[in-house]
């Protein structure tokens, strides 16, 4: 069964693939009537992705979070999940697919590198409130990248609308960003995302908590992870208070979106790699 999840695997991996190359050049090539085929890819490879990481579950006896192969796979899995449901809920953001899609491709190739073996799931992961921690992470991360790539064609059409007024009356094809959602909306839909992160990057602090608790015998000591996770937590925070308490909207507030998903990628995927702590095991393994 092993080499079987793994095959699909690689198959969803290579669907995910093309579906990012055909989100890429139905944007720089503007082509929003082949856009569908990019969307239908990413379906398959999120189907195949599902059937691959249920039978690697059912042989390991537990869910994708015991090492990094899982870890990321997971991630991906979630990200392709949320920015589909967003896409059926505002259609007009699919072409934000050039920035999630091969984030999801680059996440499963990252997690290729890694060792496949079956992991032992240690006494300490046996806990209801890990699974509410590691879905709550792989949520808030997923809702950030769609805002991120929300906040990326906001800039983008930004600089279009710019253009437009420079170019004092010469004619300029803008029926590929016209049928984006306005600016207002784009801006909107940027804060939506971004809350709704924080809001699960909240629950995830207050189920990891609970469950260092159950493990470690206390709610919280400042382990690297954890200081991270409050870290990201408060820059978040800060982009919210910025949009709604000191006037930051816009261009200012989509770039603090696509430079914070750094900070966050670390505290997520980084800590390991560069500290040592009791996470460290879990987060490398």
């Amino acid at each position: 069964m092993g080499q079987i999840d793994h095959t699909l695997y690689l198959a969803a991996m290579t669907l995910y693939g093309l579906s990012s190359i055909l989100y890429i050049y139905c944007f720089v090539f503007r082509r929003e009537d082949r856009i569908s085929y990019a969307y239908y890819g990413s379906l398959a490879g999120l189907v195949v992705h599902s059937v691959a990481i249920a039978l690697r579950w059912i042989e390991s006896g537990h869910g994708p979070y015991v090492n990094m192969y899982e870890v990321l796979s997971k991630y991906a899995w979630f990200c392709v999940v949320i920015f589909l449901l967003a896409q059926q809920k505002y259609p007009k953001i699919k072409s934000a697919g050039f920035a999630v899609m091969p984030v999801a491709f680059l996440m499963m190739g990252v997690a290729n590198t890694y060792s496949r073996d079956i992991t032992t799931e240690s006494a300490s992961l046996h806990s209801y409130w890990l699974i509410a921690h590691v879905v709550f992470a792989n949520l808030a991360f997923g809702s950030i990248l769609v805002a991120v790539g929300i906040a990326a064609l906001y800039i983008l059409k930004d600089r279009r609308l710019k253009k437009k007024e420079i170019a004092d009356g010469e004619k300029i094809d803008d029926s590929f960003y016209d049928r984006l959602p306005s600016m207002n909306v784009l801006d909107d839909l940027m804060y939506r995302f971004v809350a709704s992160g924080l809001l699960f990057l909240t629950i995830m602090i207050a189920a990891g908590a609970i469950w260092a608790n159950q493990t470690w015998g206390r709610y919280w000591g400042w382990d690297p992870t954890e200081t991270w996770s409050l870290v990201t937590w408060f820059m978040y925070g800060l982009c919210l208070h910025l949009r709604m308490n000191a006037g930051w909207s816009g261009k200012r507030i989509a770039w603090f979106i696509i430079f914070s998903i750094i900070v966050l990628a670390f505290s997520l995927f980084g800590i390991g790699y560069v500290y040592s702590g009791l996470h460290s095991n879990y987060l490398t393994s």
